[in-house]
């Protein structure tokens, strides 16, 4: 017996409401981030939750209309008891909607112990490099991941309780250019993407650790988010509308950057920023600037608390502070400007 009934085969067979869901999905993509689709390999990160299923099965029906070729892909976490059948739910869906499936395995506990982070980072780290390596292999123009607004508006609040500065309270980005990363549901609701899959008749799987309320994520979700919605019944819309605006400033932001950050000696593996160019800037630029040299040098998340002690450092003419940063950075004070590198841990 089949997992489910046949879906629809083509976008035109979809109700009217459900082929304008597809369509204004291809153009939240096209016409506002500016992602070229058409003709293109896409790479699906399908874990059989919700959120993925219903990205996979909204660009099988966008597919034929992009001349786009669909592939998706699966990492099995080692983590729950059901893994294997989560994989195996995930076969049957790719096979209902036509879409080759990538499938690998990676040890997420023990990848945890031993680069010592947390699960939900290790986790993170796994099925990125996965995206990564396959995205490669099939010559796909981007990864189309499953994350919806009420994770964006969870984002923006845990943003805004370690601190986060503007514009990146706005949250997430829809699009990632240099890792090839596409949030095509970004500003939709759950609640529609779970309506379409109910529509379709599809299952979905649900992964009983988005109810451990050891992570903060899951509070955020479970507490939180529900007592500003009650407060604010139109509250995901401010989410987006607060997404919307804090793009806009990160473009104008950017540009402003961009010839100062087009000077930059870099030999690879260390940057300098120099006096002139920042003393050229206002401390607002100059902070982002130096986020941005540190965000060169490979991962690791350049907190805003530290980049206020270097900006402190600086304007002070602090020469010789050092401040480091996650993901085994630091940036130097010189006497000709701010040089930014890796720490080499003992033993490396």
């Amino acid at each position: 017996m089949p997992l489910f009934p046949d879906p629809p085969a083509t976008l035109q067979e979809l109700a009217p409401r459900w082929a304008h869901f597809c369509l204004g999905v291809q153009r939240f993509v096209e016409e506002e981030l500016g992602a070229r689709l058409r003709g293109k390999t896409l790479l699906i990160a399908f874990s059989g939750g919700l959120d993925s299923t219903a990205l996979l099965a909204c660009f099988s029906f966008l597919a034929p209309r992009l001349d786009a070729a669909l592939r998706a892909v699966h990492l099995d976490h080692g983590l729950r008891a059901a893994s294997a059948d989560d994989a195996a739910h995930c076969r049957a869906v790719c096979e209902a909607f036509g879409v080759p499936l990538h499938e690998a395995c990676e040890e997420v506990a023990a990848l945890a112990a031993r680069e010592k982070l947390g699960i939900e980072d290790a986790g993170r780290r796994a099925r990125l490099a996965l995206y990564e390596r396959v995205r490669r292999e099939t010559g796909a123009a981007f990864v189309l991941l499953g994350h919806q607004l009420d994770e964006l508006a969870e984002d923006q609040v845990m943003r805004l309780m370690r601190g986060a500065g503007w514009p990146e309270l706005g949250g997430m980005p829809a699009i990632d250019p240099e890792r090839a990363l596409l949030r095509p549901l970004l500003l939709t609701p759950k609640a529609e993407l779970r309506a379409f899959a109910q529509y379709l008749d599809v299952p979905w799987r649900e992964d009983e650790s988005n109810a451990d309320q050891a992570f903060l994520r899951n509070r955020v979700r479970a507490r939180m988010l529900p007592l500003l919605v009650e407060e604010n019944p139109s509250y995901l819309e401010a989410a987006a509308r607060l997404w919307r605006l804090a793009r806009l400033d990160q473009g104008h932001l950017a540009g402003l950057m961009a010839d100062h950050e087009a000077h930059a000696l870099s030999d690879g593996e260390s940057l300098l920023l120099s006096r002139a160019s920042l003393d050229a800037l206002h401390p607002s630029l100059r902070l982002r600037l130096c986020k941005r040299a540190l965000e060169r040098l490979g991962p690791g998340q350049a907190r805003m608390d530290n980049l206020l002690d270097l900006e402190r450092a600086y304007a002070e003419g602090r020469i010789g502070a050092a401040v480091r940063f996650p993901g085994d950075k630091e940036a130097l004070v010189t006497r000709e400007g701010i040089a930014f590198g890796r720490v080499r841990r003992e033993g490396g």
